[in-house]
């Protein structure tokens, strides 16, 4: 009976104890989720060191965490850390390789970091989502992209900068952006056309 009894209670302190286990991992999920959230706020803010301080935090709750990672690689680039940034863009889309936001900003680390061609892939990776609700940022970043590598890339990023105000008629920066490629191009009826419409919708 003693031994039936005892085991009966080393089944219960199992049970017991693996979900305490499963409640600390969720515990560290929902705390570096947190903490993720905060850090990504004091950057916004431009107050680096508490978002240093909450986003290592973060990924020290979760390694894994691709929010973490893809806020972090946004505070290392801001540092100028472009390697660490890389890095954790990188890792941050190994984990959700379908989130477009993460996509667009690691486009725009990469177009930053000259890596033109690199950038436009992440940017049409991005716009390649159904679900992703603001397509015209990352059009009119692959055409501001091209424009910077070549002046030859014009006809291509004019096209991007046409498809982001399809999406959304009244995007400003596509509008300037052709304002401004218009106007390089010598073109100035269609170049004032643009900046006309550029200013009633920034009014």
């Amino acid at each position: 009976m003693n031994k039936k009894r005892y085991s009966h209670l080393g089944a219960i302190f199992l049970l017991v104890s693996l979900s305490a286990c499963t409640g600390g991992v969720k515990d560290d999920q929902q705390a570096s989720e947190y903490n993720s959230e905060l850090g990504v706020r004091y950057l916004q803010q431009g107050r680096l060191k508490l978002a240093n301080e909450k986003l290592r935090k973060a990924l020290a709750q979760n390694p894994n965490s691709a929010q973490s990672n893809h806020y972090f690689a946004l505070l290392q680039q801001r540092l100028g850390l472009n390697n660490q940034a890389d890095s954790h863009f990188q890792k941050a889309i190994k984990i959700t390789p379908n989130d477009p936001e993460l996509r667009n900003n690691y486009g725009s680390f990469l177009c930053k970091t000259d890596r033109p061609q690199a950038a436009v892939d992440q940017f049409l990776t991005a716009i390649k989502n159904p679900l992703y609700s603001t397509p015209e940022f990352a059009y009119t970043n692959a055409g501001i992209c091209l424009r910077k590598a070549s002046n030859t890339n014009d006809t291509q990023a004019e096209k991007y900068f046409l498809l982001a105000l399809k999406k959304r008629i009244s995007f400003p920066s596509a509008l300037l952006e052709l304002a401004k490629l218009y106007g390089d191009q010598g073109n100035k009826g269609k170049s004032q056309e643009f900046i006309t419409r550029y200013r009633n919708v920034t009014q």
